[in-house]
This record gives structure tokens, C-alpha cells and sequence, in this order.
């Protein structure tokens, strides 16, 4: 007898409904996305963020589509179908490698702990504190990366971090992991339980730190 599960979705690597079809109504409006301003990429990704918002204040999903302010967990929350909350951060992109990585996002996605549980800010000691005393095995639960391409605004990505395959690892510490997203998009997710997610995200934002560390000059690290 041929088995049932082969027809089941894998919860670890299924988009949420809700982000599924926010991003198939976007593909379809294909919202204006900015140049640089003033040179500076990051200027231009500001203001997308806020068109993209705005669109779907207009959109049939505008009574779950919530803001985020400044310096909180990502760029908007989503009311999903099921009553669950999604966090999720608005990238647009040309395409290569961009700064994916944020203290609070990555808490939210390996812990229990809701959106408005987290602080404003943190340093890395308060991060891994938190992980270790909320740590959680939440498959749906994640952080959701909404990508969209600048050059084609209807090309557009769901992924959340634990899923993503092609994180880079950068030695900047204010931004240690990036995401290559010209190779994600080739690829499928990536199902990983908690330990394996954990191990590619923190195990990631260890060496980059590390290899900052390293490049340090011995004298400066003795500096009191």
C-alpha cells in the first residue's frame, strides 16, 4: 500500500498561507521600487519597505498587515489565517549578498518568546541568555524574509532564516551574516530541526566574530 505522508507538506519548509499569498497579490501589483538615494542602496530599501507597506495597507490582507516601529523585530508583523503572528522583514535586493542578520529576529525564530517579548536592542550576551532559557522547537516559527527583486519587483521570495541555505559569513561585526540571495533562489528550503538551525545560524555568527577577533591587533585586546 503506497503511504499518505509523501503527500503531506513538510511544516519545517511550508510557507505560511498568509505570506504565500501576500507575495502571489504583490507579484501581481508589482510595486514601484526606488533607486539609491543619494548612492547609498540602504536609502532606496527604505523607502521600498515603506511602498511595499503601503501597498498592502491597499491590498485585501490590510487588516493583517501590522507596522513595526523603528528598531523593533523586523519591518511588519502578518496575521496568519490560523490566528498565529509572523515576523517579517522586508528585503529588496539586486540579487547578490545583503546583511541578513539581526539579533532579534534570530531570537524570535529559535525561542517562545512573542515579538513584543523582545528588547529594542541587544548585545550578544543578552542574545545567547535568551535563547538558552526560551529555547524552542517551533517548526512554522521563524523569520521571515519577504525578498523582493529590485530589478523585477514581481520576482518575488518567501524563506525564513532557519531555512535559508546560502548564509555568508562576514567579519563586519555589526552586520556577521549575510544572505547570498541570487543563490538561494535556486534552491529550495532547507528543513533543519532546531540543533541543525542552531548550529548554522549561531555556529555562523560565532566565526564571523571569531575571525574578526583574530585580525585584531594583539596589543589592542590587552587595552583596558
Amino acid at each position: 500500500m503506497m503511504s499518505l505522508q509523501k503527500n503531506i507538506p513538510n511544516t519545517r519548509t511550508m510557507v505560511p498561507k498568509i505570506l504565500q499569498d501576500i507575495a502571489e497579490w504583490l507579484k501581481k501589483h508589482n510595486v514601484q521600487i526606488s533607486a539609491a538615494v543619494e548612492g547609498e542602496g540602504r536609502g532606496g530599501s527604505l523607502k521600498d519597505e515603506g511602498s511595499i507597506k503601503t501597498a498592502l495597507w491597499n491590498s485585501p490582507y490590510k487588516d493583517r498587515v501590522f507596522d513595526v516601529k523603528v528598531r523593533k523585530c523586523g519591518d511588519m508583523t502578518v496575521l496568519d489565517y490560523n490566528g498565529d503572528t509572523h515576523v517579517v522583514n522586508i528585503k529588496t535586493s539586486l540579487g547578490g549578498t545583503d546583511n541578513c542578520f539581526s539579533k532579534c529576529g534570530i531570537v524570535y525564530a529559535l525561542t517562545d518568546l512573542k515579538a513584543d517579548q523582545l528588547p529594542a536592542s541587544m548585545n550578544f550576551m543578552k542574545m545567547n541568555e535568551l535563547i538558552k532559557a526560551h529555547k524552542a522547537d517551533i517548526p512554522q516559527k521563524d523569520y521571515w524574509f519577504l525578498c523582493v527583486n529590485k530589478k523585477n519587483s514581481s520576482e518575488i521570495m518567501v524563506r525564513g532564516a532557519k531555512q535559508i541555505n546560502n548564509w555568508v559569513v562576514n567579519i563586519n561585526p555589526s552586520n556577521i551574516l549575510q544572505v547570498n540571495w541570487k543563490k538561494e533562489k535556486l534552491c529550495p528550503p532547507v528543513e533543519r530541526k532546531w540543533d541543525e538551525a542552531y548550529e548554522t545560524i549561531i555556529g555562523g555568527a560565532i566565526k564571523s566574530l571569531n575571525s574578526f577577533w583574530n585580525k585584531v591587533p594583539t596589543e589592542w585586546k590587552t587595552k583596558h
